[in-house]
């Protein structure tokens, strides 16, 4: 399974996912980033936090990064969605991208739209 590189699309879709967080979510995913944990921690931690709220954002923006649709992404393994993020973590720019995209989402006012 090849994923592709994170772009700056990815950071707009993230922005949007983040901005639907609740902010006990986004303070749970500041804390994270803040404390300097390791990154695969950092990573696993906001993607639980993500998926728990957004399920559906998440798996979309999953499947689009292995060039997979939504359904092809269900006939996978079961684990295909943490290994897709642990392989995006083990870049080692995970972090950096979820707390850019973070930033951005918190700066965004809410929308009553989808």
């Amino acid at each position: 399974m090849e994923i592709r590189e994170l772009k700056a699309k990815d950071l707009k879709t993230l922005a949007k996912m983040l901005g639907k967080l609740q902010p006990s979510s986004i303070n749970s995913i500041m804390t994270g980033l803040d404390r300097k944990k390791n990154q695969m921690e950092v990573g696993l931690t906001i993607f639980r936090v993500i998926a728990a709220d957004l399920t559906d954002d998440i798996y979309l923006w999953l499947a689009d990064l292995i060039s997979k649709t939504p359904e092809e992404l269900d006939a996978m393994s079961f684990d295909t969605p943490i290994e897709i993020v642990k392989a995006l973590i083990a870049r080692g720019d995970f972090a950096d991208f979820f707390g850019q995209a973070t930033r951005l989402g918190k700066k965004k006012p809410s929308s009553t739209t989808s």
